[in-house]
């Protein structure tokens, strides 16, 4: 990709870096001390929270679902006397298991209701199975009301109630508490901690069931099995089992009482109905027997055995009418009782018809069903009262059939007994004794018939309820994964590692992403292709703009050094070489940078001038103390002349300074002077070396104007303060050849963090300084490592630094 110019001018060549793997990886390894101590952080958190976090733990009980049909036995004889039949549906056990209903019975069992905790300095914990003291309470003002009760004991195991004042109590003694009265018990051989609080968390059953319901998690194992998976999760395995043990206990049982509420309904009703016979048949067996005895009867069965025997068979397909008829109007009375308006109505007793029979079938489902969503919804709902409606219309429809089974049967009876009273006349020639003996004999049979009846539907009744079993079984006891679900501490200290990863992670790239300055060789390198002549490290010494002495062997020295060195290559075949100073913007070493390129040559025997041609902020006069001197102001204006104008820097002998002189009011007009051209002609007659000051360029235009005289450039850019965007100028300026023999110099480098690794480093480009002086700036000449040599603390205090 390139980018097109101005007219004449060298298209620009885009220069895009891309990141290579192994600058990732050191970019961010340069800060392993960093990255080792949000470790040892996150991990030191998440052992303390591993260390006082509760555990949990996950009991679980599988449960078989049966079918009902099974749940009875696998006889035909059985299905057929059995007078409620179900069916099983795993989302409906589902609920019900989950319901607090069911879950209150469990409390109510194991007195779950009621709670111990032991509060320590850090946490608190529950106490379950052997307790260090039962709490009893006496009278309590609400026991439909949450409260805690908050003991604290005493070496002498004696206890104080909190919000009660200072009063210590014994136990077994007698508590008036806020909440009524109660009283602690201990047992023997407990031991309290006097620094610990001992709670005691008393809920209603329904309260403590509702919680307990609301942790249970139940699933189907698979779609193909009628196995329901139930888990519980507490913070003691002990308690998780137990109460998924009752749990399945309360359910068998609420089930098999479901299954008996139509037969014990029926049991019921047949038990009143064999009282009131026993007793009416007791009275018909003595009148008989009072009867014969008074009229001194005996078998007189040969009488008229032909007519008798008519209506014998006559009589007893009356009898059956009767008994029919006695059934219909038993049953009618119980449904049109309002008392039993929402009871469920008793077997159909022999009425074979199957319009009632489905209709009788119907009313008790419907009756069950409302007796179960009373369990969880008012009388008053709406929805209720839609299923009361068609309760209602249900019953109506039984009593209008009934109506028209007794008009049938009715209608029989009469007819048998116009045959039996035709039958009757023919046969009066039988005395009327024999006849009185037949009617109370008739009404006997009647009676023995009906009890016999009753009493084979009460065995049948018996044999249901003694043959309905639960159609759930648990397939083993509840059992406990020892591991606990929670705290996760795989998961806690992989999350801990990944945190203490992510934070230096996240804290080095917001950092290079908010960097706008140059940092490293790269951030140069991948925008432009100009030459770096040198690095010159960070110089403590800030009072010091000249740093290279003849005997000087410090690393800043031989930086300077070696940058002499590689602008040799710019200027082999000039004489008298000129070399131009400048850079972006102020205080980047501009000024540092020509004093010291200049003592450089100066330790070489080259007789060198540094002209400071900075004209709006002469830094050298005033660091040299030259400004009472005359300058190239002066000069320019006629107040001087060339020959006067170098002047010999103090303690050297081939240095030497062009003063700016006084500050003019046009410094761009006066560098345009003929003037100058002459000057520098003098100077390469003089001296060996000519290094310009000039002022920035990126400010103004000086550095430009003076770049004819010059033969290489040294442009300075200073680590951390020049920014970034420069580089795209500078790239400019030397893809467009702006300035001969550009060179970049890079200022106040530091070695710290990704410098040292993947940045600058002073052997950054292939000039390593291995003379045995270290990395200390200002290491006198003949100072070896050894002398002064770091313990291991100052070791490790410099690696995390």
């Amino acid at each position: 990709m390139v980018e097109t110019t101005s007219a004449g001018a060298e298209p620009i060549k885009d220069t895009k870096h891309k990141l290579n793997p192994k600058e990732i990886v050191f970019k961010y390894l340069v800060y392993l001390p960093l990255f080792i101590l949000c470790l040892g952080i996150s991990i030191g958190i998440a052992y303390i929270y591993l260390r006082y976090k509760i555990p949990f733990y996950n009991s679980s009980i599988a449960l078989l679902i049966k079918d009902d049909k099974n749940s009875r036995g696998n006889t035909d004889a059985l299905d057929e006397i059995a007078l409620f039949k179900s069916k099983s549906n795993l989302a409906n056990e589902i609920e019900i298991l989950k319901s607090a209903t069911l879950m209150e019975k469990v409390v109510r069992v194991t007195g779950l209701n009621t709670s111990y905790l032991v509060e320590g300095n850090l946490k608190r914990t529950e106490v379950y199975g052997y307790r260090p003291f039962n709490y009893e309470p006496v009278a309590l003002k609400d026991s439909n009301s949450a409260y805690n009760v908050v003991l604290t004991f005493n070496d002498k195991r004696n206890f104080k109630v909190e919000g009660l004042g200072e009063k210590w109590y014994q136990s077994g003694e007698i508590v008036h508490g806020k909440q009524g009265d109660f009283r602690i018990n201990l047992n023997s051989g407990s031991t309290f901690n006097p620094q610990y609080k001992y709670i005691v968390q008393y809920q209603t059953p329904f309260q403590a069931a509702s919680s307990i319901a609301g942790g249970l998690a139940i699933r189907q194992l698979n779609r193909e099995a009628s196995i329901l998976k139930i888990n519980f999760i507490s913070e003691i395995p002990q308690k998780g089992r137990d109460i998924l043990n009752e749990l399945v206990k309360a359910y068998n049982s609420t089930t098999i009482e479901n299954k008996n509420k139509v037969v014990d309904n029926t049991v019921k009703f047949i038990d009143d109905r064999l009282i009131l016979l026993t007793s009416e048949l007791g009275k018909v067996e003595q009148g008989l027997e009072d009867f014969k005895q008074r009229n001194e009867l005996v078998n007189i069965e040969t009488q008229s055995q032909g007519q008798f025997d008519v209506m014998k068979t006559t009589n007893e397909k009356l009898n059956e009418q009767e008994i029919r008829l006695q059934v219909i109007n038993m049953i009618n009375n119980y449904i049109s009782n309002p008392g039993k308006k929402y009871s469920l109505v008793p077997s159909s007793l022999g009425l074979d018809d199957p319009t009632l029979l489905a209709l009788v079938g119907t009313y008790n489902q419907m009756q069950l069903e409302r007796e179960e969503k009373l369990k969880t919804m008012p009388e008053a709902n709406p929805v209720m009262q839609v299923m009361e409606n068609q309760i209602e219309k249900v019953r109506v429809s039984i009593l209008e059939n009934l109506s028209n089974i007794k008009r049938s049967t009715e209608i029989l009876r009469t007819k048998f007994y116009a045959d039996y009273n035709s039958l009757k006349g023919q046969i009066r020639t039988v005395p009327s004794k024999e006849r009185e003996l037949l009617e109370i004999a008739r009404q006997q049979g009647i009676k023995e018939k009906l009890y016999l009846f009753l009493l084979q539907k009460r065995e049948e009744s018996a044999i249901t309820i003694a043959a309905s079993t639960s159609n759930a079984a648990a397939v083993d006891p509840a059992t406990t994964i020892w591991a606990p679900v929670s705290p996760d501490r795989s998961g806690t200290i992989r999350m801990a590692l990944i945190i203490g990863l992510l934070i230096p992670a996240a804290f080095i790239y917001l950092k290079e992403l908010l960097n706008d300055k140059v940092t490293n060789r790269s951030d140069i390198t991948k925008i432009t292709q100009m030459p770096i002549v040198g690095e010159i490290a960070h110089n403590k010494m800030a009072d010091r703009e000249v740093v290279i002495g003849a005997k000087d062997r410090s690393i800043i020295a031989e930086q300077f050094r070696v940058s002499r060195t590689n602008l040799q290559y710019f200027i082999t075949d000039k004489k008298s070489p000129v070399i131009l100073v400048t850079s972006s913007m102020a205080a980047e070493g501009k000024t540092f940078t020509s004093m010291n390129l200049g003592a450089v040559w100066a330790v070489a025997n080259k007789k060198t001038v540094i002209l400071e041609l900075d004209l709006r902020k002469p830094k050298i006069s005033k660091a040299l103390g030259l400004l009472d001197k005359k300058g190239i102001s002066n000069y320019i204006v006629g107040d001087a002349v060339k020959e006067e104008l170098p002047v010999l820097v103090t303690n050297t002998t081939n240095l030497y300074i062009v003063p700016a002189g006084p500050i003019p009011p046009n410094p761009s007009e006066l560098l345009l002077d003929e003037k100058i051209e002459i000057l520098f002609n003098y100077l390469k007659e003089t001296f060996d070396f000519i290094i310009i000051d000039s002022a920035p360029l990126g400010l103004v235009s000086d550095a430009k104007v003076l770049s004819r005289y010059a033969d290489c450039t040294v442009y300075v850019v200073r680590q951390r303060y020049t920014p970034k965007k420069q580089i795209d100028y500078i790239n400019d300026l030397y893809v467009r050849k702006t300035f001969s023999n550009i060179g970049l110099l890079i200022n106040d480098v530091k070695l710290t963090g990704a410098n040292s690794y993947y940045g600058y480093g002073y052997g950054g480009y292939g000039y390593g300084y291995g003379y045995g002086y270290g990395f200390n700036y200002n290491m006198p000449y003949g100072y070896t490592e050894n002398e002064n040599k770091p313990n291991v603390f100052k070791k490790l205090l410099g690696f995390f630094r």
